[in-house]
């Protein structure tokens, strides 16, 4: 019989020779692919590499202090060494990266499928760097102190931790996001948190799975008070802020064509978004919930704006040269631009400029009131230069390069607005197919899913949390443009919309009812909330 030796430490102890284990050894896969991805070369930009297992191993201290708690330490540490070892072999040798969709394919695995995996080399791995570690800890006893003294160590050691972090974040936060964002994947290596990570989200799914579907709006129907047709083109940016925005007062015109439009364009000078990610951003903008009441979960299994609007008998199309459409589109007629196309795009990613190729197309195949949706691309980094053509490349010098840390703020700044300029033309096309369409009553909604930090403050690209969000992040432009026949029709005061957009306080929580309130609605259905539609009080009775 085995006899492993017992030994005496404090809790603090034991708790960070388990963190320094899995820094060390457990997350050799990790490392391996970190320097696969950025080989370290000995440049300034490469140093961070230097503090990756620091990060790390404070990270893990600070977390297993909150759940090495008396008692059951003794079950969750054992755990997480045997399972995380069991992921490390897969890691090393197998190259697998463990998600949540990775957790569902073993969950799903049938027995027979799960005997074939299991090898004699896999079994001593987890003997070697599971089993044999986890009784190791088993068989030390924990000499505790006084439990407000405990109390007090342990939140000591949290606040060092903390400190070092935010000490390690402060110095290379813009080469870890510069990674993280060119290398996501990376960070599902990350033992224990990838499949601790991957046990929430698959609780949370099946959770969602069995939610019932809510149905909203269901009062909703059209009024229409004259024969034209509604042409409504809501144009989704991405990653656009509103500080490089021309409109706002910019030192430079980024935004030359809709400013010589004059008043026709109206500009909202301070709105803010829903989220700073567009996971967040674009669901939370179509939901009839506000940023406040906004729950991913709860608005996946709702109808949102684009529902509500169909079964009321309008014609929606969602037009995608993004990502997708974070579920929004998924009950009404949708589709991604072709991204083969080679005068447009290269090796998966569309210029905007794709999106107006069947613009023409959806305009007259129907004689219904119609929304359609262009999903655009707008200025999605790291790659801002890719955002625009050679004709739009006005300032220079540009940063030219995915690795955004390495570049100066001037070059990096340089190319962004330059994608805002194309941007701009983007628009203004759109504008320039509807304008001269006196046969219907058509506009124009543009407004950005959320912003981008540009090095201020050492911050990088977006999806900071948003309560400690930079404006940079959550202050998007949008703007409005209504043809001859809209403004004709629909009895709206432009000049008092000018006046609320130069001084009021807008935000995504706008879209849903002033959609609704543009598309000739009944404005006593259920959905309809008048305090958030932005053109409700300057109507005309």
């Amino acid at each position: 019989m085995i006899r492993f030796p017992r030994f005496n430490l404090r809790s603090s102890t034991l708790i960070a020779i388990v963190a320094l284990y899995f820094t060390l050894v457990l997350n050799f896969a990790f490392y391996g692919k970190v320097l696969t991805q950025h080989p370290f070369t000995g440049k300034p930009e490469d140093y961070f590499l230097l503090t990756v297992p620091f990060f790390v191993f404070f990270t893990l201290n600070a977390v297993f202090q909150i759940l090495a708690v008396p008692l059951l330490h003794k079950i969750i540490m054992p755990l997480l060494l045997i399972i995380s070892a069991a992921i490390a072999y897969s890691q090393v040798f197998l190259d697998v990266y463990f998600t949540t969709d990775m957790l569902e394919n073993v969950l799903q695995t049938t027995s027979a499928e799960s005997t074939r995996m299991i090898t004699w080399q896999y079994v001593l791995w987890i003997i070697g760097f599971g089993i044999i570690p986890a009784f190791l800890y088993l068989s030390v006893k924990i000499n505790y102190h006084t439990w407000f003294k405990e109390l007090g160590i342990r939140l000591g050691a949290i606040l060092v931790s903390a400190v070092v972090i935010f000490s390690i974040s402060k110095f290379f936060y813009q080469d870890y996001a510069a990674f993280v964002r060119n290398n996501k994947p990376t960070v599902n290596l990350i033992l224990p948190s990838n499949f601790i990570t991957a046990g929430v989200n698959e609780i949370k799914r099946i959770h969602d799975a069995n939610r019932p579907y809510e149905k909203i709006g269901l009062d909703a129907q059209q009024e229409k008070p004259d024969p034209y047709r509604h042409f409504t083109v809501i144009v989704v940016g991405e990653t656009t802020r509103a500080q490089n925005w021309g409109l706002n007062g910019y030192q430079r015109q980024t935004t030359p064509k809709l400013a010589a439009r004059g008043d026709d364009v109206i500009n909202f000078n301070h709105v803010t978004s829903c989220g700073t990610a567009t996971a967040v951003s674009v669901p939370c903008m179509f939901s009839y919930l506000t940023k406040d009441q906004y729950n991913g979960s709860k608005a996946e299994k709702m109808d949102n704006l684009l529902d509500v609007l169909q079964r009321a008998g309008v014609n929606i199309f969602w037009l995608d040269n993004n990502s997708d459409c974070k579920g929004v589109c998924l009950r009404v007629p949708n589709e991604t631009v072709n991204m083969t196309l080679k005068d447009y795009c290269t090796e998966g990613e569309c210029l905007d400029e794709v999106l107006l190729r069947d613009f023409d197309k959806i305009l007259n195949e129907t004689t219904k009131d119609t929304v359609l949706i262009l999903h655009t691309i707008g200025n999605h980094g790291p790659t801002y230069y890719e955002r625009y053509t050679p004709e739009y490349k006005k300032f220079v010098p540009t940063c030219d390069t995915n690795q955004i840390q390495t570049c100066s703020n001037e070059q990096l700044v340089n190319t962004y607005d330059n994608s805002i300029l194309y941007i701009d033309n983007f628009i203004d096309s759109v504008i320039s197919k509807l304008e001269n369409r006196d046969d219907l009553e058509s506009a124009v909604y543009y407004v950005s899913d959320h912003g981008e930090s540009l090095g201020e403050n050492g911050m990088y690209l977006h999806g900071a949390p948003y309560a400690i969000a930079p404006e940079q992040q959550t202050r998007v432009p949008m703007v409005f443009w209504f043809s001859k026949t809209w403004k004709k029709n629909e009895g709206v005061d432009l000049n008092c919309v000018r006046e609320k957009a130069k001084t009021r306080e807008f935000s995504h929580d706008n879209l849903f009812s002033t959609v609704i309130g543009m598309m000739d609605m009944n404005l006593k259905t259920s959905v309809y909330q008048p305090e958030f539609d932005i053109l409700a009080s300057c109507k005309r009775h």
